[in-house]
């Protein structure tokens, strides 16, 4: 039976520093307008690509922002989906699931093989301690599939939108300089990856890369994408709107010949 821990969304355990919190709160909208659209392709190639059971399965979502991962996991036939996730703005924005609770990763407040599966995508790479989730992974669930990025991948949107913003006055906040210096060790390497899953106790571990097209390719859609970031989107909401509209035009223009956004994405698949 479903766990009843959560189920009016209103569980609360260990809080993110207030600063990352209210970033990722302030930019719930510019989110859902923007990347989630990205997030919802890669969400649905890492479920596609997943060997391990989908259907019928208990499924927390972990690191859920507005639900993508557990739309694409709806629609393979999952019984029960949960989203956690440490802004509560962007769970309020989603519909994805059957409850939802504000928690870190590092400190669930479930029971011990409350899930059959849990999917995190794009959710390890922002961890200080991504071995330290996957422990508690293991402990409520029997099985994850996991997604981050390539080490070392990039999109040239993303340094000619900030330069952009940088002309109006945007600085790089200092809670997400901070976040690229100690965020998601390990999670980049596929080695590195596997072996972290296999420490928190997973024994069947497969890490795999698909290239994925999300679909984004147009310069409005890339300065969507990026301008929806919780680092900028307070910036650009803060603006007003006549600022606001040219930031998005010069933006666009500078991504004229910019390229589709293609991700090179990991696949953690792990259970046992």
């Amino acid at each position: 039976m479903p766990h009843r821990c959560c189920d009016d969304g209103a569980a609360v355990s260990t809080p993110p520093p207030p600063s990352i919190r209210a970033a990722y709160d302030a930019s719930a909208q510019a989110w859902a307008a923007g990347p989630a659209s990205a997030y919802a392709a890669l969400a649905e190639a890492l479920v596609g690509a997943s060997p391990l059971l989908v259907r019928g399965a208990r499924v927390l979502d972990l690191g859920a922002g507005t639900g993508v991962a557990a739309v694409a996991a709806s629609r393979a036939g999952a019984s029960w989906l949960v989203g956690v996730d440490l802004a509560d703005a962007m769970l309020r924005l989603g519909t994805g699931w059957d409850a939802r609770t504000v928690a870190a990763a590092e400190a669930l407040p479930f029971h011990d093989g409350s899930f059959d599966l849990v999917v995190a995508a794009f959710c390890l790479n922002h961890l200080p301690d991504p071995g330290a989730a996957l422990v508690e992974v293991r402990r409520v669930a029997a099985a994850i599939l996991a997604s981050a990025f390539v080490r070392g991948w990039t999109h040239p949107a993303k340094a000619i939108v900030d330069s952009v913003a940088a002309s109006y006055g945007f600085a790089v906040p200092s809670w997400y300089a901070e976040s690229k210096t100690v965020a998601g060790d390990g999670v980049e390497d596929p080695t590195l990856l596997e072996a972290l899953a296999r420490s928190a106790g997973f024994t069947g571990v497969r890490v795999t890369t698909e290239d994925v097209d999300t679909g984004l390719s147009a310069p409005s859609e890339l300065t969507a994408w990026r301008l929806g970031m919780a680092h900028l989107a307070p910036f650009v909401a803060a603006l007003d709107a006549e600022d606001q509209a040219r930031l998005r035009l010069d933006c666009e223009t500078a991504l004229a010949s910019a390229p589709p956004l293609v991700v090179p994405m990991l696949v953690l698949a792990a259970s046992g």
